[in-house]
């Protein structure tokens, strides 16, 4: 049957995650994955089994945008050391209204 959009969920089969593989207490798929069915750039739609643990739905972290001042001020800071840890990176966050994980 064909599915709008570019993925949808399908409900879940007897089979197990692992084609080839038997659980050995009994849980079947159903318990434990998560069968999703996504339409490629060709429209040939195909099936990816993931673990329900994933969460598909959290929201992604966004991108930081570095201003082109603080671009350049990295890109010294990596010609110059590849790594800037301690008081180094502390202040160049500081200078650079970045947090010391944004200057890595």
């Amino acid at each position: 049957k064909d599915i709008p959009g570019t993925s949808a969920v399908s409900p879940g089969s007897s089979k197990d995650c692992a084609p080839d593989s038997e659980s050995s207490s009994g849980i079947g798929e159903a318990d434990y994955c998560r069968r999703i069915l996504v339409r490629d750039a060709k429209g040939t739609i195909r099936e990816i089994v993931l673990p329900k643990g994933l969460d598909l739905d959290r929201p992604k972290r966004t991108r930081t945008s570095f201003t082109a001042e603080q671009l350049y001020r990295l890109e010294l800071e990596f010609q110059r050391c590849q790594y800037v840890v301690g008081r180094e990176r502390t202040e160049l966050a500081r200078q650079l209204n970045l947090s010391e994980t944004q200057v890595r």
